[in-house]
């Protein structure tokens, strides 16, 4: 059996799940809760760890199958072929939500490593700080980044 990932359409990564699931398709998401308030009411939802993304595992790629959830778009590619994820990886991304490190003092510009994670020791520049997160640019392998604050660490 192989991991593969498929782009979803936009704020559908658990209907995707959950459509994947209903075929019988062993699917993930990685996903963490949080707190959000509205005028009226605090309510904690799920939210999408790797937004627009879903992870699903199968013996060989079937496009037929991946294409009858009308959640997904693509399944990701590289050099035109599709990326099989191994075991460790996904066990990797599974675990990410659950290493928490104490809080620090980040600000903008600041050069960061990542200690916990699927991207655990990847650097990179501190581009946007809010409450609750920090979004990172993260050269060596092109991607911004955004993580809480609880994920890095200091350089230097």
């Amino acid at each position: 059996m192989c991991w593969f990932a498929a782009y979803t359409k936009p704020r559908s990564e658990f209907k995707a799940l959950e459509h994947f699931s209903r075929c019988g398709v062993n699917a993930y998401v990685p996903e963490y809760s949080e707190k959000r308030a509205w005028s009226d009411r605090i309510k904690k939802v799920r939210v999408p760890a790797v937004s627009g993304y879903v992870f699903f595992e199968i013996r060989a790629l079937n496009y037929d199958l991946v294409n009858l959830n009308p959640y997904v778009k693509n399944v990701v590619k590289n050099l035109g072929f599709p990326v099989e994820i191994s075991d460790a990886e996904m066990i990797r991304l599974k675990n990410c939500l659950k290493n928490y490190t104490e809080s620090l003092e980040i600000k903008f510009g600041d050069s960061v490593k990542v200690n916990a994670g699927l991207f655990k020791n990847k650097r990179g520049v501190v581009e946007k700080f809010d409450s609750n997160f920090v979004t990172l640019l993260v050269n060596s392998i092109k991607l911004k980044l955004s993580l809480s604050e609880a994920r890095l660490s200091a350089i230097g």
